[in-house]
């Protein structure tokens, strides 16, 4: 990566004191640091926005430079352009990784060692050199290398001070879930041991190409180092969150899969900036920790018992002007987050818990109110059943009536066929009778006549 190497020149500044928005309880440190501007390539050349620098850092301070590329850009985030920042440290593009590690986490592996959970965390934009400061990228091999990170100087750093004992957890948030990438705790002998182990969780963190970025986290991962210290107790944890990037959509032109990714992305880093923003009010309000599995992962590491050092990176070109913007604005407010006493964190968190139970008391009211309506519905559904056999009775009854007058009809008519034909069968046997009759008269007329006729003869 490449220095700058561009002139700015001296411009009107509004400046911000860093004592009129934080401290001596604050739990929180913020530095800023600027990636170099990359020089054009053979196989990409750049934009002049991507060329042009629109922020710079002079002693502790940041300055948003006015631009002339896009007047509306110069008040995007909430920092208008031309506005000098002062934060705990800034580190320009030419500072180099062994410069961060020792400015800004040194003083706090120190408190880190006294007893006091540390915690370490990156925010920015994709593709504005998180990863490669935090050391969670694969080329991070030792403390010891000059490109390293800060979590492989710090393992090495806390190898020199002779702890106890010293275990090791990566965590990633992928899509709203909290994935284990290492197999629990696993304890860790040397830094070598630990860095191996991180390495081993890092193959399985999940990354992918994207416009912005060619090698994007789409998660967020989170590196616990649990130390117990020589003639102490209780064991210690030293966090490191490597925050995914936010993502403008317009920028990416993300779909499908990655779409997805960025939106949980965004969801989970809008939440964050609500915590910090409730934090940071001058007295303690509900903490919308639960509003998101990040922040409820991080819960302890802002407002919480933790010293933190807040690490806000910006890509530092014109073509990045609205997301630097965005993200010196994050790390202003992250100035004015304070450690609240033990009564009133407890106020806060009893808050928090009545919130919680009233959003469960409502749901359960509703989940009670549907379950009375499928009674009600269970019950006319019985009445309609009932309803229905009663009505196919009053059928079946009236079914079997008339079958009852068919069959008796069918009877009669049966019978009075039976005395149709008997009466005929009479009738014809009486017809019979008579011409037998009427015969029989005619035979004996002719018999009478025969022997009248006999007798007339012999006479």
């Amino acid at each position: 990566m490449l220095n700058f190497g561009v002139s700015v020149a001296t411009v009107p500044t509004h400046t911000t004191d860093i004592s009129a928005t934080t401290s001596a309880n604050s739990p929180v440190r913020v530095a800023v640091r600027i990636r170099p501007i990359e020089a054009n390539t053979p196989g990409k050349l750049r934009s002049r926005a991507e060329q042009t620098p629109c922020i710079e850092a002079t002693g502790n301070s940041i300055v948003l430079l006015p631009t002339h590329v896009d007047d509306d850009c110069s008040q995007r985030g909430g920092i208008v352009g031309g506005t000098r920042t002062e934060f705990h440290h800034s580190f320009g593009s030419a500072v180099s990784q062994q410069e961060v590690f020792d400015s800004a986490v040194v003083p706090l592996l120190a408190t880190f060692a006294s007893g006091q959970n540390v915690a370490i965390m990156a925010y920015g934009q994709t593709g504005s050199g998180k990863t490669y400061t935090m050391g969670m990228g694969m080329s991070s091999v030792s403390g010891s290398d000059e490109s390293s990170g800060i979590i492989p100087r710090a393992l090495e750093w806390v190898f020199t001070q002779a702890p106890s004992k010293v275990t090791i957890e990566l965590a990633e948030l992928y899509n709203g879930k909290v994935n284990t990438l290492t197999a629990g705790n696993q304890h860790a002998a040397t830094a070598a041991d630990a860095l191996s182990l991180l390495q081993t969780g890092l193959r399985r963190r999940q990354t992918a190409a994207t416009n912005a970025n060619a090698m994007s986290s789409r998660s967020h991962a989170v590196f616990t180092v649990t130390v117990l210290w020589p003639g102490q107790r209780k064991a210690t944890k030293l966090r490191f969150a490597d925050l995914a990037g936010s993502e403008r959509l317009a920028d990416t032109q993300a779909e499908g899969k990655r779409l997805a990714e960025a939106k949980a992305i965004n969801k989970s880093l809008l939440t964050l900036g609500r915590v910090v923003a409730a934090l940071a009010s001058a007295t303690p309000t509900f903490v919308p920790y639960r509003d998101d599995p990040l922040t409820f992962l991080l819960r302890d590491v802002i407002g919480g018992d933790a010293q933190t050092l807040l690490l806000a990176c910006v890509a530092g070109n014109e073509a990045s002007r609205a997301e630097t913007a965005s993200t010196l604005a994050f790390a202003k407010r992250a100035l004015a987050v304070k450690r609240h006493k033990p009564s009133g964190m407890l106020a806060g968190r009893l808050r928090s818990a009545a919130e919680e139970a009233k959003r469960r008391i409502a749901a359960e009211a509703e989940a009670e109110k549907l379950r009375n309506m499928v009674k009600q519905l269970q019950v006319t559904v019985e009445l309609l059943q009932l309803q229905i056999a009663a009505s196919s009775q009053t059928v079946n009854a009236g079914t079997s009536a008339i079958s009852e007058q068919a069959n008796d009809a069918a009877t009669y008519t049966k019978d009075q066929i039976t005395v149709n034909a008997g009466t005929s069968a009479i009738s014809k046997q009486a017809n019979d009778a008579a011409t037998y009759t009427k015969d029989q008269i005619t035979v004996n007329a002719g018999t009478s006549a025969i022997s009248e006729q006999a007798n007339d003869a012999a006479t």
